[in-house]
């Protein structure tokens, strides 16, 4: 089970992607966050992963110490142990605490844009002025701490033309794991879709170049449709599951199904205090696995994301409605990568061929970094 707490609903930037705004902060108490961990452990006594997200999480370094000490605590003397990770947006990040991740094994995830032009037109401080100059170090200095940290990219209309220029720029950085998303509740023209077209375009001479030159890197979107292809009739795109297998808990204790439903009431289904209403939780998870007639007879169908609840929610408000626009990005990229995919298995690209046919590459992988 995985348990995301949502440790204050405050943030110490104003940006596009983010409604909690400093002067309507809400905290987590150390009561709830507490309260949390026990019911999850009740949850998952063998396999507990804890994420701490905000808002912006390291406003509330105490309670993360408080809540990785306790969660140790309860698996002392045990063969298991939990797993924690925090996505932060890396401002308050410096040595004292990277070192404090490094002692108990908190792994950072940093949201980046890219590029300055890209990222500092959505992620600013209170005065307005962009953070990109403050990340680029952090970043740094992240990365001598946690060389596979991963690193979240969200793509606007406005920053769309920045895309492949991004990439290529946190993988010049350094950067190994890229997780990119679409920011589907931007205001996508046709215009942007043409540019996005042509992004992914330049994006796949990209990753071509970088497999060539052999170039450790994980890049998502294109890696999972890469998979999907692969594995072909054994591959489908599945579910958050809706509280089958993560939760996510608002500061006043309340538990979601997943991060896109915290404070929506109607799809609360419980609280850390009295548990989980497991007949709601199913009656949600049934619900979500109705799929649309739109999609029946789609020749991508196994292969796309319109089975993420979560994303149907952000996009549409209904857990198992499709986005228009939703629909045709994942018709322009399949094409792409899948052109990709085939030149590069046909010229037999060294780098490709182990990332996706052995299964023991991740491994043999690391063994040859630490060595």
């Amino acid at each position: 089970m995985h348990i995301t707490l949502h440790l204050t609903t405050g943030c110490n930037m104003y940006c596009n992607y983010c409604y909690a705004l400093p002067n309507e902060r809400v905290d987590m108490s150390r009561e709830v966050a507490i309260k949390s961990i026990e019911y999850g452990f009740r949850l998952s006594p063998n396999n507990m992963g804890i994420i701490f997200f905000g808002g912006e999480p390291l406003l509330k370094k105490d309670l993360i110490k408080d809540v990785i000490e306790y969660s140790d605590n309860l698996y002392h003397g045990t063969a298991y142990k939990s797993h924690y990770k925090i996505t932060t947006n890396g401002i308050l990040l410096d040595e004292e605490f990277l070192d404090y991740c490094k002692s108990s094994h908190l792994a950072v995830a940093l949201s980046s844009d890219g590029i300055k032009e890209a990222h500092n037109y959505h992620r600013k401080i209170k005065n307005g002025n962009g953070t990109f100059d403050i990340l680029e170090r952090k970043l740094d200095l992240l990365l001598q701490y946690q060389p596979y940290a991963s690193i979240y990219m969200t793509v606007s209309p406005e920053t769309v033309k920045y895309y492949s220029d991004s990439v290529e720029y946190l993988i010049g950085k350094g950067v190994r794991y890229i997780i990119t998303s679409l920011n589907y509740a931007g205001n996508w023209n046709e215009d942007d879709l043409f540019e996005l077209r042509k992004q992914y375009k330049l994006l796949s001479k990209l990753y071509e170049k970088l497999t060539f030159e052999q170039k450790k890197f994980f890049f998502s979107p294109f890696e999972t449709k890469f998979s999907s292809h692969i594995k072909d009739q054994f591959y489908k795109c599945e579910k958050c599951h809706l509280g089958m297998h993560q939760v996510s808990i608002a500061p006043d204790g309340s538990i979601y199904p997943c991060v896109q439903f915290v404070n929506t009431v109607e799809y609360k289904i419980g609280d850390v205090f009295n548990g989980i209403d497991f007949q709601k939780r199913n009656e949600l998870y049934y619900l979500s696995a109705e799929s649309e007639k739109i999609c029946e007879g789609c020749a991508i169908e196994s292969r796309c994301n319109n089975s993420c609840s979560c994303l149907n929610f952000q996009t549409t408000g209904n857990i198992n409605k499709i986005s228009p626009l939703f629909c045709e990005t994942e018709r322009m990229i399949t094409p792409i990568v899948d052109r990709l995919g085939e030149k590069l298995y046909k010229k037999k690209a060294p780098m490709f061929i182990q990332k996706h046919y052995n299964a023991v590459y991740p491994v043999m992988s690391l063994i040859e970094d630490l060595n």
